[in-house]
């Protein structure tokens, strides 16, 4: 029983992480679309990032931030 208890605790300590360190980021391809991601995009991939470049704590404020950021840089907008 004490191993179920400690197999238990730590499933939802790691899941907690996990879902804590979730991170959206708005991005614009080289076209001049924009999106938001939950990946920063690697350096050769060609995308920018918009806005914070440490990514956002969830994806309402990055899609918050991608309308805000949007008027003048996006061409479009990619859901």
């Amino acid at each position: 029983m004490t191993r179920g208890l400690i197999a238990s605790g730590l499933v939802i300590a790691l899941a907690t992480t996990a879902l804590a360190a979730a991170k959206y980021y708005v991005i614009v391809d080289p076209v001049g679309n924009c999106a938001v991601v939950d990946s920063k995009p690697g350096a050769g991939a060609g995308m920018k990032v918009l806005g914070n470049k440490d990514g956002y704590p969830s994806k309402d404020a990055a899609d918050k931030a991608l309308k805000d950021s949007s008027k003048g840089t996006c061409k479009g907008i990619v859901e």
